[in-house]
């Protein structure tokens, strides 16, 4: 199932791989979000909904939407959880795909950096504007 993606920014990584930032307000959930594609398939998906409400999806076709949650905290502590996942379960999420393309590709580290970077100052525009949409 396809959820709505508003203000959506790329970042190409390099040949198949694209980061995504966007915003996200459906029956899901309200926030900041971002999408990790491999060959077109969602490989994670960071909903940076604070609250506890956050959490980041991996492998979404093969797990059918399964989700670890973030711990309570604000839109920026979410953001942040989720640099953290990409930085560091990226790897994981790529060799448990069962689509054998996937898990033999080797991300271009300092390319999925500069791109993490670039998310972060998007994801945090956003959240931006739901604290001033609070006061």
């Amino acid at each position: 199932m396809a959820n709505p993606k508003h203000d959506l920014v790329e970042y190409p990584i390099q040949d198949n791989v694209v980061l995504q930032a966007y915003w996200r307000d459906d029956a899901g959930g309200r926030g900041p979000a971002a999408s990790l594609y491999v060959y077109d398939d969602e490989i994670m998906r960071f909903d940076c909904f604070g609250g506890d409400n956050g959490h980041c999806h991996f492998n979404l076709r093969q797990t059918r939407g399964r989700r670890w949650m973030y711990p309570m905290g604000s839109f920026q502590d979410h953001i942040q959880q989720s640099l953290f996942d990409l930085r560091t379960n990226l790897t994981f999420c790529l060799k448990t795909h069962q689509d054998e393309r996937v898990q033999e590709i080797q991300i271009v580290q300092e390319s999925l950096e500069q791109a993490a970077q670039k998310m972060e100052v998007q994801l945090l525009e956003f959240a931006d504007k739901l604290n001033l949409n609070r006061e």
